[in-house]
């Protein structure tokens, strides 16, 4: 192919085609692909940087909710000194009938239950069906005494009639219940059973 016999329009076409050619190659092999790595880098930066963000939220509600977590560690552990353990269980029961007593009520029936696990799986509840008599006011000064016992005992079930002779007397029956832990070792045999 001799220039000199190319028309103009062809010289100037071969002198602009392949500059042309040569940065369309480049910028298909090399530019377009780090355009498209620095759109991804800048992506992963973006997602990097909401992932430190929320990290530094967690971290900074880490001391309060560690603060929390001592502080309902310190409640636990008052709680669970107002449920008596197992063997202290009878001798709850029989100070409810001993305030009774103290106050003047006559004890007609004391029939322990079965004992029976709470729904938390976590306690015991362990009642006792207790027939009392007594005047009004008496009464009334047992349930205050009852109240004032260091231990959780509940009154679940109450049961009053007037007296048959003196109609100044009452006729109560009543279910009290306390409540103790259940040991770790029975809580597993616990929940193997319910699967």
């Amino acid at each position: 192919m001799d220039w000199e016999k190319l028309s103009k329009t062809n010289r100037i076409l071969l002198m602009i085609l392949p500059p042309i050619v040569l940065i369309v190659l480049f910028s298909s092999i090399y530019m377009l692909p780090t355009l498209d790595n620095i759109k991804k880098l800048k992506n992963d930066q973006k997602n990097i940087q909401e992932d430190i963000e929320k990290a530094n939220i967690i971290v900074s509600k880490y001391e309060d909710l560690k603060a929390l977590n001592e502080k309902l560690q310190k409640k636990m552990e008052f709680l669970k000194t107002l449920l008596p353990k197992e063997t202290e269980v009878t001798d709850v029961l029989k100070m409810v009938s001993q305030i009774g007593l103290n106050k003047g009520l006559v004890v007609t029936s004391w029939k322990p239950k079965e004992k029976t696990v709470h729904s938390s799986n976590e306690i015991y509840e362990i009642p006792v069906e207790v027939g009392m008599k007594g005047k009004y006011h008496t009464f009334g000064t047992f349930f205050a005494d009852i109240t004032r016992i260091e231990r959780i005992v509940n009154i679940k079930k109450m049961e009053i009639k007037k007296g048959d002779k003196d109609p100044t007397m009452l006729n109560a029956n009543l279910t009290a219940v306390t409540y103790s832990l259940i040991p770790e070792e029975e809580k597993k045999k616990i929940q193997q059973k319910k699967k």
